[in-house]
C-alpha cells in the first residue's frame, strides 16, 4: 500500500514540477501552480502591508520604485509588481511570490546610492522569478508526507523506538535539508540578482560594497554557526559575488553601450 502511494505521488510530482529556475537552469520541484503561488503572494502581501506602517519618506519611496520599475522589465516576467517602503529601523527587505517587494527604512539608511538599492532589489526580485517561495512550500508538503510515511512504516514498532525515530526526524530534516535549501536559494538569488541589476544598467560592483557595509554593521553580533543559518555568512556571500563579477560586468558594459546608442 505504502509503495503504491509513493509510486502515484512520484508520478504526480513529475507532472507538476516541470520547471527550471531562470538563468541558472536549475531543475525545480514545485507542487503548486504558478497561479496558486501568485494568489498566496498577493494575500500575504496585503496582510503584511496592513500590519506594517508605510513610510512617508518620499526620497526612499521614489528611489525604491524607480529601481524596481527599471529592473522588473529585464526579468521577462509579467508580474503585477509592487514596491513598498515600510517605516521601520529593521535592516532588511523581503519579497513574496508574484513580485511583491518591501524595503524597510533601516536598510535604505545604510545604502550609499541607487545601485546598492538595485543590488538588494535584484536579489529580492530573483526570489520571485525563481519561484523560491513555491519551492519552500513544496518542501514543507514533502516533509509532511515524509512524516506520515514514517508513521505508517513505524506503526508496528515499539513505542520507545517510534519516539526516538520521530525525535531524530525533525532536526535531521531541518539541518540536513531545509536550512541548506534556504542557503542555496540565497546564493541563487545573489547570482540571478546580479545579472538583473547589470542588465538594468546598475554597476554590480556596488553589490560587493553594500555587503561590505552589512559585514561591518553586523561583525560584532553573535550569529549561529553557518550550518544552522538560513543565510550564508556575509563574508562567504561577498567572496561568491566577487567570483561572479567578471561575467556580470560584461553584461553591465553591454547594457551601458546599448543605453548610449538609444540616447543617440
Amino acid at each position: 500500500m505504502l509503495r503504491k502511494f509513493f509510486i502515484v505521488f512520484s508520478f504526480v510530482c513529475i507532472l507538476i514540477s516541470c520547471t527550471t529556475a531562470p538563468i541558472t537552469g536549475r531543475s525545480q520541484l514545485i507542487l503548486l501552480s504558478e497561479y496558486q503561488e501568485l494568489r498566496l503572494g498577493a494575500t500575504a502581501y496585503s496582510q503584511a502591508i496592513k500590519e506594517g506602517k508605510k513610510s512617508t519618506n518620499k526620497v526612499y519611496i521614489d528611489a525604491v520604485e524607480r529601481v524596481g520599475l527599471r529592473i522588473a522589465p529585464v526579468t521577462g516576467k509579467n508580474y503585477q509588481w509592487e514596491f513598498t517602503v515600510l517605516d521601520s529601523d529593521l535592516i532588511n527587505a523581503w519579497c513574496l511570490p508574484g513580485g511583491k517587494i518591501a524595503f524597510y527604512e533601516g536598510i535604505l539608511d545604510i545604502m550609499e546610492n541607487e545601485a546598492q538599492i538595485a543590488a538588494v532589489m535584484g536579489h529580492e526580485i530573483a526570489h520571485a522569478t525563481a519561484r523560491h517561495g513555491g519551492e519552500r512550500i513544496s518542501l514543507g508538503i514533502l516533509a509532511q508526507i515524509g512524516s506520515v510515511a514514517l508513521q505508517i512504516a513505524m506503526r508496528d514498532k515499539d513505542p520507545a523506538v517510534q519516539y526516538a525515530v520521530f525525535q531524530a526526524y525533525i532536526p535531521t530534516l531541518l539541518v540536513g535539508v531545509i536550512l541548506p535549501f534556504s542557503r542555496a536559494h540565497e546564493h541563487e538569488a545573489d547570482e540571478i540578482g546580479l545579472i538583473y541589476m547589470a542588465r538594468a544598467g546598475y554597476n554590480p560592483e556596488e553589490a560587493v560594497k553594500f555587503w561590505e557595509i552589512m559585514y561591518e554593521k553586523n561583525k560584532d553580533k553573535k550569529r549561529p554557526p553557518a550550518w544552522l543559518s538560513t543565510h550564508p555568512p556575509t563574508q562567504k556571500r561577498i567572496d561568491e559575488i566577487k567570483k561572479l563579477l567578471p561575467e556580470v560586468m560584461e553584461i553591465y558594459k553591454s547594457a551601458e553601450k546599448a543605453s548610449i546608442k538609444t540616447l543617440h
